[in-house]
């Protein structure tokens, strides 16, 4: 459903050497399929979720989501493909105060159809997060996993064939983290939802079918042994990397 063709993104820099923030990244992820990719900060990681949201054009390369360059589109195209194709879970939470959490989820939807409408197609979703009986709650009352919640629901909305994900457990406890992590990971596979989430959080490894490092701009494996070996019954195929093997994890 993804892939990325030998993504390039360079910067100039002062004395003429040139940053090399990503640097030949290739990489297909299938729907209903969840990739953690890890590395230290100015590794490339936010770097290369901008490129694959268009919100940054690639020095060279190609972004495809089911077969379509999206790294060639105009401004127009780019911004309803972020509408309607796309679901992005920032590290800030970007919620409005004074406002519910159902009002908060709809935004994206509001676009297409009417307020009252919009609250009724996202309430399910929202009920299924476990937010049934926060939905009128504003948001700066809910706690900081149920606004991670919301902004899961607000990505999701859409129906998007792909969500990216920067730190989506970079402000919870290890428990929030846990439930959140396991939410993606199931909805991902429950909607077909081609899913590319960057951490720094171990337990993101626990809960994606693949997980890789990117350092210096380069793909490569996970360093962790318990990675090594494919389970039993893991996910299909379904993802390349540069630098290594494709990783497994049931």
């Amino acid at each position: 459903m993804l892939e990325l063709r030998d993504i390039v993104k360079h910067y100039p820099a002062v004395g003429g050497e040139t940053v090399r923030a990503v640097d030949g990244v290739s990489l297909s992820v299938a729907a209903g399929e969840m990739v953690a990719l890890y590395g230290p900060s100015g590794s490339g990681k936010t770097t290369l979720l901008l490129m694959i949201a268009t919100l940054l054009e690639p020095t060279a390369g190609a972004v495809l989501i089911g077969g379509r360059d999206v790294s060639s589109l105009s401004e127009r195209e780019a911004s309803h493909f972020r509408l309607s194709e796309l679901g992005f879970i920032r590290q800030s939470f970007d919620l409005l105060p004074g406002v519910s959490a159902v009002d908060n989820a709809v935004l994206k939807l509001l676009s297409t159809m009417r307020w009252r409408e919009a609250q009724r197609q996202i309430t399910p979703l929202l009920e299924q997060l476990g937010l049934g009986e926060r939905l009128r709650h504003r948001s700066e009352t809910l706690s900081m996993g149920e606004r991670q919640r919301v902004m899961i629901a607000r990505a999701l909305s859409t129906g998007p064939r792909l969500l990216l994900a920067d730190e989506p457990t970079g402000s919870l406890d290890t428990q929030r983290g846990q439930e959140v992590l396991e939410l993606l990971r199931n909805l991902c596979r429950e909607r077909q939802v081609a899913a590319v989430l960057v951490s720094h959080d171990p337990m993101a490894a626990d809960y994606a079918d693949r997980v890789y490092s990117l350092r210096d701009g380069r793909l490569g494996d996970h360093e962790t042994d318990r990675y090594a070996q494919p389970p039993p019954g893991g996910a299909a195929d379904g993802l390349r990397a540069s630098g290594g093997p494709a990783l497994s994890r049931g």
